[in-house]
């Protein structure tokens, strides 16, 4: 088959990403993809939508027409990606993650950009060691939760939120369930199939589109922007939260890292910048009869010298004291 014909697709696509901005910054990925087979891109489109029927599977179903059902691993979540005996799903070309839901700074976080990025990776077999494999996946994730897990400088998403009036039991799901009835039709036919194929083969991608680098900057979506915005506020916020509800003056900076790690689930690599936007100051002192310095943090005009720390007013106390206390608490 030679010809090229979107068919229902277009119509389906134009209902799925209103914005034609959006629209192309997906085509394009999805182009490049099955153009360059070979080769895997450094980023993944992840679709969003607080509603259910919304066309997410729909459109997860024609990408894998696309690639081919043999070179496609679909899965819930990403359990079986980031955990053992992955083996499997990592040499597929196509994969999809449905219903994703992460927390930031978790092992199976970090292993999914790893997958995504790293051209090489660790693997595993049922009854086989781990081994390193060449893996060319192209990933598409997609969830009915805000992704607020994904850090705001994160390049390695790009988010497009799915929201039409065709969702399931929304003023226009008959409409569009028709439309989905069509594609779903479409993807029976292996000609159809193919004359989509070719369409993609011979898209012309847009000059500033690049599938391994993503330019957050220019190329955000609404909802990227939402998240960019909102994640250093319930960072900074949940932290002053911390510090003020227990009445701190001073804290070690062990202590700041595990509540990162364990509470904020975020990077403790921030820490230093949301303790100073709160007007927090460092010093490296030494306590608890270690002859070696460590950090402790002080709130603002709490200052520590000599083994001691100084408050506002003038008064003093042992940070080993303090310490102690702290401990104790």
């Amino acid at each position: 088959v030679n010809a090229e014909d979107w068919g229902p697709v277009r119509d389906f696509l134009a209902w799925m990403f209103p914005r034609e901005d959006e629209r192309a910054r997906f085509l394009d990925w999805l182009a490049w993809s099955l153009q360059n087979e070979d080769q895997k891109p450094n980023w993944a489109p992840f679709l969003y939508s607080d509603r259910k029927g919304t066309g997410k599977s729909s459109l997860a179903a024609v990408a894998t027409a696309l690639f081919g059902p043999a070179n496609t691993a679909t899965q819930n979540n990403v359990d079986k990606l980031t955990g053992r005996f992955n083996m499997s799903l990592l040499l597929s070309k196509f994969v999809v993650s449905e219903e994703v839901k992460l927390q930031a700074g978790t092992r199976a976080s970090n292993t999914l950009k790893t997958f995504i990025t790293e051209p090489t990776v660790m693997a595993e077999m049922k009854g086989r060691e781990a081994v390193p494999i060449e893996q060319k996946c192209c990933f598409l994730m997609t969830s009915n939760h805000l992704p607020l897990w994904i850090e705001p400088d994160e390049r390695r998403y790009w988010i497009a939120e799915i929201n039409h009036d065709g969702y399931a039991s929304g003023p226009r799901s008959k409409e569009f369930t028709e439309i989905v009835a069509r594609v779903h039709e479409m993807l029976t036919d292996p000609e159809a199939v193919a004359r989509l194929h070719n369409a993609l083969m011979r898209r012309e991608l847009a000059p500033d589109f690049s599938a391994k680098t993503l330019n957050i900057t220019n190329h955000s979506t609404d909802v990227m922007r939402r998240i960019q915005n909102a994640a250093p506020l319930v960072t900074t916020e949940r932290l002053r939260e911390y510090l003020d509800g227990r009445g701190k003056t001073h804290i070690p900076e062990f202590e700041l890292v595990a509540f990162f790690k364990d509470e904020l689930k975020t990077n403790p690599e921030t820490l230093r910048h949301k303790m100073i936007e709160l007007g927090w100051s460092r010093r490296s002192v030494k306590w608890g009869g270690v002859d070696y310095a460590r950090n402790l943090w002080l709130r603002p005009g709490y200052t520590a010298y000599r083994g001691e720390i100084m408050s506002p007013d003038g008064s003093r106390f042992p940070i080993s004291s303090a310490m102690e206390e702290e401990m104790r608490l």
